[in-house]
């Protein structure tokens, strides 16, 4: 008779703490609260246009059988197209895998790449989904620690002494999620060749690499030369954060077919192909969305100077400079050891918690993203209510006793 009515996998596994707390926020909402919501990584903009009717026209057309497993012909076409137009990297379609949104993505290559026992490197803060599909795939997961006084960027040295005889993949993510933080170019092909030196496979997930500001850089895996390049880079994109297409799930991984044949084999018995509709949509939007999501991005920096000030004028509130995507990542560790309202603040959890109920303000804590004196602030959302939530933050802390830390 089993001991557990559930599997030993299921019961070690983290919910995801963004979705966890985006649906707390939304059910408080129905409830008729006030809630300001900083939590989900979502852009507030409309799909465009051209993505829209790319959609209307397989619709029309009668594209609504099953595709196949590793996505539309127009779409993979679409990808290449693209990439060919950014920085003249040719391939095929055999190269492309079309999945349920780049996180589907990245798990269908985690399953595929790792053993039990394997180890993946990446830097901490890191994007909460990240270890946990790393350890359902049967992996170890192993952060690199990063500093906010550095911009959280990840040293090469620091990398290195992390590699050991498992190493099977080293993981990057620029821009990244928490922390915004862009990869110098430099700094991005000293980590392939290090990874490439040693047959390390390098999955780069380049999701939000066109919301990069201030003059930043993005260099994506594909870029690099490198003679085992090749056999060993992989890049992981899709439609959700450039071009505010969140709800259509698509992403995609590009990079050598044997691996992608391999992930498309585990697609092929879970979820099969994508959405054709959703597929069409896509390949609309990358053959012709740039304007909207330069607009989208101008948008993203006026509002990022907006909530860093805001941000940076509660006491004892630290902010790293972002320089891409669309999330500020503030250190408020002091005001851990306070007391609020009566609830003790005694790390990033707890003041999440205290600045929902008291503030009705949802913004994620830093310890589901490995960095505990942070919380993570979204400014995918309007403007006004953007600069009110920050002004109850700050009423609500302006509460803390003892004071703020010096």
């Amino acid at each position: 008779m089993p001991t557990h009515r559930l599997s030993q996998r299921v019961r070690a596994l983290p919910a995801s703490q963004t979705l966890a707390l985006a649906a707390r926020a939304k059910a408080l909402k129905a409830e008729g609260q006030p809630i300001i919501d900083y939590s989900v990584g979502e852009p507030d903009f409309d799909t465009p246009a051209v993505a829209l009717e790319g959609a209307r026209e397989a619709i029309a057309r009668g594209d609504t059988h099953y595709p196949p497993v590793p996505g539309t012909l127009a779409l993979r076409k679409a990808v290449l197209a693209d990439l060919e137009r950014r920085f003249a990297w040719r391939g095929t379609p055999e190269q492309v895998l079309v999945s349920t949104g780049a996180k589907h993505t990245l798990y269908n290559l985690f399953q595929a790449l790792l053993d039990p026992g394997d180890e993946v490197v990446f830097a901490s803060p890191y994007w909460v989904s990240y270890p946990a599909m790393i350890e359902l795939a049967g992996g170890r997961a192993i952060p690199v620690p990063t500093r906010a006084e550095d911009g959280f960027r990840i040293d090469p040295a620091a990398v290195e002494g992390a590699m050991g005889a498992r190493t099977k993949i080293l993981l990057l993510n620029s821009p990244s999620n928490p922390t915004g933080a862009v990869t110098p170019p430099e700094e991005v092909e000293a980590l392939c060749r290090l990874a490439f030196d040693r047959g390390v496979f390098v999955v780069s997930d380049e999701i939000y690499r066109e919301l990069v500001f201030d003059g930043a850089v993005h260099r994506g895996v594909l870029e690099v030369q490198h003679p085992r390049a090749a056999e060993l880079a992989l890049l992981v994109d899709g439609v959700s954060k450039a071009y505010a297409m969140t709800g259509w799930r698509i992403g995609w991984a590009v990079g050598p077919k044997d691996v992608l044949a391999a992930a498309s084999k585990i697609q092929s018995q879970s979820t099969s192909g994508a959405c054709t509709i959703a597929q069409a949509a896509a390949a609309a939007a990358v053959a012709g969305a740039g304007a909207d999501t330069a607009r989208m991005r101008d948008a993203f920096a006026r509002r990022r100077e907006q909530l860093v000030a805001a941000l940076e004028r509660i006491p004892g509130v630290k902010v790293p400079r972002a320089q891409g995507a669309f999330y500020a990542f503030p250190d408020l560790s002091a005001y851990y050891g306070s007391t609020i309202d009566g609830a003790a603040v005694t790390g990033s959890e707890s003041l999440s918690e205290v600045l929902l109920e008291k503030a009705h303000v949802a913004a994620v804590a830093g310890a589901g993203f490995g960095a505990d004196a942070h919380l993570r602030f979204s400014y995918a959302l309007d403007d006004r209510l953007m600069l009110e939530g920050i002004e109850r933050v700050a009423g609500v802390l302006a509460r803390a006793t003892p004071g703020v830390r010096a």
